[in-house]
């Protein structure tokens, strides 16, 4: 099973049981997929008339095979007319290779370099990165989830804390 597919899967039972307050959760260039199941923005700002901000959960490389190919108005569109302030609450780039995802450390400190430019271009407020460290899949218990390995590579070293080249990107 394809990566993409696997996370898809899982957003549409989460959007299904719990439509998002203030997280629109974009896996990847996925927003227009996902929210067909949802309803549009427009809806879920009306649902929730007290949002101050819009938290955004993406993981571009789901659906770009390089950071280059992410469109400028990335971020922007998802923002549209809203006027709320961006808040990126997880996301990033994997640097390791999944099945039909080629990625490598290079690829994740390119990817960090033109991230900013597209956090720069919504005047986000925030961003947050959750894995320092990538994750140690050996210490995990079996089972482990199918989309585990999807975002076990997401850190800004590897897991036994030696940087990646995405580290001097964080730091710049």
């Amino acid at each position: 099973v394809d990566a993409r597919e696997v996370l898809l899967r899982g957003f549409e039972l989460e959007l299904r049981r719990s439509p998002p307050a203030f997280v629109l959760r974009d896996a990847g260039g996925l927003f227009n997929e996902l929210t067909t199941i949802r309803g549009t923005r427009a809806e879920d700002l009306a649902d929730f008339p007290f949002t101050k901000a819009l938290g955004i959960s993406s993981y571009p490389y789901l659906a770009y095979a390089d950071p280059g190919e992410i469109p400028p108005d990335y971020y922007s569109r998802i923002k549209g007319a809203s006027g709320l302030p961006v808040i990126v609450t997880e996301g990033g780039w994997t640097s390791a290779d999944l099945g039909k995802i080629v990625s490598s450390p290079a690829k994740q400190a390119t990817y960090f370099a033109a991230h900013s430019a597209l956090l720069d271009s919504v005047q986000a407020t925030g961003y947050f990165q959750l894995l320092f460290a990538d994750l140690d899949l050996a210490a995990f218990p079996a089972p482990q989830p199918a989309s585990l390995p999807v975002f076990a590579a997401l850190g800004l070293t590897n897991a036994d804390f030696v940087p990646k080249p995405a580290l001097a990107q964080w730091d710049a």
